[in-house]
C-alpha cells in the first residue's frame, strides 16, 4: 500500500512499506520477527520506504552505500562483511539507500516485532563457544565460527532466535537421538530456532562457517 510521497529534485517519489520495496525480500515471519534479505546492485537506489520497528542488520558483504533520510542529512557508510548494526525506531523512519560502491549491498535485516518489555528477565546464558557481539534490552547477537571439521557440543538454546549464515558452507546438524542431516548452506540463509531446541553442529566442508544468532527480547 502506498504510504505517501516525498519530493526529490522537484519530482514526487512514492513511499512504500518495507515489504513492498523490491530490494527487500521477506524470507521469514512469525510473531517475533520479520526477516528480509536485502540485495542492491552497484549504482542502484532503493525506493523510498518506511521502517516502523526496531531492527538489526547482519552484513553479508563489503559495500559502500549512502543513506538518505526523508528529513535529514545523507550519510555515507562503508560496510564490512559480518558487521552488525542496530537501529531503534521510536517513530516511523522514511529513507532510501543508494549503492555507491562496486559490490552488491547484501544484508539480512531483522525487524523486532515484540513490544519493548523492560521488566523481562534478561539473564539467559550464552551457549558455549558463542561470542556475544551485541546486546541491549531489545536484542542480543552472538557469533560462532566453525573451522573445517570442527563441531560444537550438544547444546540447548535458552532463547528464541534467528540463525543467520554469514558464510556459505556444508553443515551437519545432529539431534540428541543421533539423527543427523547435512545441508549445503548459502550466505544469507536464515533459520528460526525455538527456545529449547537441542542439537550439535559440525562443519563438514572445507572452509570456515560463520553463524550469527539474533535473539529478540
Amino acid at each position: 500500500m502506498l504510504a505517501c510521497a516525498v519530493r526529490y529534485d522537484g519530482v514526487a517519489q512514492p513511499v512504500v512499506a518495507i515489504e513492498q520495496e523490491p530490494a527487500h525480500r521477506l524470507v521469514l515471519q512469525n510473531d517475533f520477527v520479520r526477516v528480509f534479505e536485502v540485495g542492491l546492485p552497484p549504482g542502484e537506489d532503493s525506493l523510498w520506504h518506511v521502517h516502523r520497528h526496531d531492527g538489526i542488520s547482519v552484513r553479508l558483504a563489503d559495500a559502500a552505500i549512502e543513506d538518505e533520510p526523508e528529513n535529514g542529512r545523507t550519510e555515507s557508510f562503508r560496510l564490512r562483511r559480518g558487521e552488525l548494526a542496530y537501529g531503534a525506531t521510536p517513530a516511523a523512519r522514511t529513507h532510501r539507500v543508494r549503492n555507491v560502491g562496486a559490490t552488491t549491498f547484501h544484508n539480512i535485516y531483522i525487524e523486532l516485532l515484540t513490544d519493548h518489555d523492560v521488566g523481562r528477565d534478561r539473564t539467559a546464558a550464552a551457549a558455549s563457544a558463542r561470542l556475544v557481539e551485541f546486546e541491549n534490552d531489545r536484542v542480543r547477537a552472538l557469533r560462532r565460527i566453525l573451522a573445517p571439521g570442527e563441531s560444537t557440543a550438544m547444546h540447548t538454546h535458552a532463547s528464541n532466535g534467528v540463525a543467520v549464515l554469514v558464510t556459505a558452507g556444508r553443515l551437519e546438524i545432529s539431534a540428541p537421538a543421533g539423527a543427523a542431516r547435512t545441508s549445503d548452506v548459502k550466505a544469507g540463509a536464515v533459520q528460526w530456532i525455538d527456545a529449547g531446541t537441542t542439537h550439535s553442529l559440525k562443519n563438514v566442508g572445507d572452509a570456515p562457517i560463520e553463524i550469527v544468532d539474533i535473539e529478540p527480547r
